[in-house]
């Protein structure tokens, strides 16, 4: 199941590259349907059957904390985090990149640090158990340093080119900056 180069928006793309991107997306796909799946099957049990699943409201809320990491690296990579971007936009070229070089830095260090804290935090919750489901909250606290390693990945993937064109990824058919 490849993924057109073309529909990427980066004719330099490579395969591992392509990989991680299609495995990322997947993760988000399954993650997101499982989600509704299970609330929609929820509100009809209960409406219907009077009935409710009592651990689908944490099993959702966990998918949702894990959905939100993991797709951080993707909206980073065609620019759908917010931004002020005017400054950059102001600046002479060559200033406007220093300026851009010296995010990615800010960024690159904050997601480390995320990584070290996510991690620390992690460690600290393994023994925890979460109320309903009996799941130790550390494997829910793992998406903080999962989500901020991949999306330092996907910087490090897109920073080059931001860097020196301001321009993120395009993915036909969404604009972020249009939202």
């Amino acid at each position: 199941m490849a993924i057109e180069q073309a529909s990427l928006g980066t004719p330099s793309i490579g395969r591992w590259e392509e990989r991680l991107l299609v495995a990322n997306r997947w993760a988000l796909i399954l993650l997101l349907a499982t989600m509704a799946v299970l609330v929609i099957a929820n509100v009809i049990s209960r409406y219907v059957f009077s009935y409710s699943f009592t651990w689908v409201e944490e099993a959702t809320r966990y998918m949702m904390i894990w959905s939100a990491f993991l797709g951080a690296g993707v909206a980073l990579r065609v620019g759908g985090h917010i931004a002020i971007d005017t400054l950059p936009g102001a600046l002479p070229p060559r200033a406007a990149r220093l300026l851009r070089a010296l995010i990615v830095l800010v960024l690159a260090v904050t997601l480390l640090v995320l990584i070290w804290l996510g991690v620390e935090y992690s460690e600290f919750a393994w023994e925890q158990e979460t109320p309903v489901l009996g799941w130790s909250f550390g494997k829910v606290y793992l998406a903080m340093p999962i989500g901020a390693a991949l999306m330092l990945v996907h910087l490090g993937l897109v920073a080059r080119r931001w860097i020196g064109t301001g321009e993120w990824e395009k993915v036909e058919g969404f604009d972020p900056q249009a939202l």
